[in-house]
């Protein structure tokens, strides 16, 4: 396993982010190699989705939000190229910060149980 790899939860860790709008694991992997890798087709492939699902996700994410997490550098049905804006490194950095203490939480109610 890589250095700095997250196995996938089992379970699914969504936490609202701002109202009405929410971020599950999976589509903050994908924030994170978006803003890795610039490239929607590398980071799904990454994140291990296919590509189209991974850009609906992203046009998802940017209406839930009030403003766009992701950029489109050209035609967003077409564009392979992407970034994150300043408030897409920002909901991702969150999401990360609040789903450590939540996951370490489950791992250490499964480890009572087993």
């Amino acid at each position: 396993m890589k250095k700095g790899w997250m196995v996938p939860p089992e379970c699914c860790v969504i936490i609202e982010m701002e109202h009405r709008a929410s971020l599950g694991y999976r589509k903050a992997v994908l924030l994170n190699e978006i803003n890795a890798l610039k490239s929607i087709e590398k980071a799904a492939k990454t994140s291990r989705m296919d590509e189209r699902h991974a850009r609906d996700l992203i046009f998802e994410m940017n209406e839930d939000f009030s403003q766009p997490l992701v950029i489109f550098l050209g035609n967003p049905n077409e564009c392979d190229q992407v970034k994150l804006t300043q408030k897409g490194e920002s909901v991702a950095r969150s999401y990360w910060q609040q789903f450590e203490p939540v996951w370490l939480s489950i791992l250490d109610e499964r480890s009572r149980h087993y």
